[in-house]
């Protein structure tokens, strides 16, 4: 009896996040990353939970694409071509409408000195390269309030 009520509930809630899907559209994540499989996993995974994913391969893709398609989170690498990571944030940030907009950097090696300097450049979070997926999950959702199932679950269905 207990196992069926979990399933009922289980569905239950998956009817009620249905619903609020239709209702309100998902939020935008711009990923901008150089590597193309590094921004194909973090795509695959960021749209398991839902999210509408953008992508730029360099910081200048990751500028336009900011101001014309106003993401709700942009996901940074810092070292990126044309334009470093740390420019781009900048100069997003020179945007009235982007200013509120959480940024979440990533980065390859010493780690402290560009995570100090990417919330100087207006970074709200900083995560090191390889990404930890609990890590990113728990860092979007708070950023990002929202109805959605933690990552975990979404890829043991």
């Amino acid at each position: 009896m207990d196992s069926r009520f979990a399933v009922v509930m289980h569905e239950a809630l998956h009817c009620i996040r249905k619903e609020r899907m239709m209702d309100e559209p998902n939020p935008t994540i711009l990923v901008a990353d150089s590597d193309e499989d590094s921004r194909y996993l973090l795509r695959s995974l960021l749209e398991l939970k839902g999210f509408r994913v953008l992508e730029a391969n360099n910081g200048q893709e990751a500028i336009d694409t900011s101001v014309s398609r106003r993401p709700d989170l942009l996901l940074i690498q810092l070292k990126l071509p044309v334009v470093s990571g740390f420019t781009a944030i900048r100069r997003i940030r020179k945007h009235e409408e982007l200013r509120a907009v959480p940024i979440i950097a990533i980065s390859f090696n010493n780690p402290t000195s560009n995570r100090n300097l990417a919330l100087a450049a207006g970074c709200n979070a900083h995560i090191e390269n390889p990404v930890e997926f609990d890590l990113l999950d728990a860092l979007v959702d708070q950023l990002l309030p929202g109805d959605r199932l933690p990552l975990a679950s979404v890829l043991i269905q």
